[in-house]
């Protein structure tokens, strides 16, 4: 017999926050929104909102498809999402003060 709280444990033990297809869909309708801006803004929109609604582990399994081949998604859903991984990757690279 299967109990919810047994469910529940599982499902809390797996680092997968969602199915890929699930997230694929997601950034797909977030693109849908921005397509209509000219390219570079439509890739700060779409980096906008990955930074401000999805969850790091999200944001990781959608840069890890676009790394295997970003199969699916518009060219600013990849380019919003390089930016933010840019982001990402300069801030961690500062050896300065503290910034205030």
């Amino acid at each position: 017999m299967n109990h919810p709280s047994m469910n529940a444990a599982a499902a809390a033990a797996d680092s997968t926050v969602l199915e890929m297809e699930r997230l694929l869909t997601m950034a797909g309708q977030i693109g849908d929104f921005f397509a209509p801006y000219p390219p570079v803004r439509a890739a700060e929109g779409v980096r906008n909102h990955l930074r401000s609604y999805w969850e790091p582990r999200m944001r990781e399994a959608l840069q890890a498809h676009i790394d295997g081949g970003a199969e699916g998604l518009a060219p600013h859903v990849v380019a919003g999402s390089r930016l933010l991984q840019d982001e990402a990757a300069a801030k961690k690279s500062y050896y300065g003060p503290p910034k205030a």
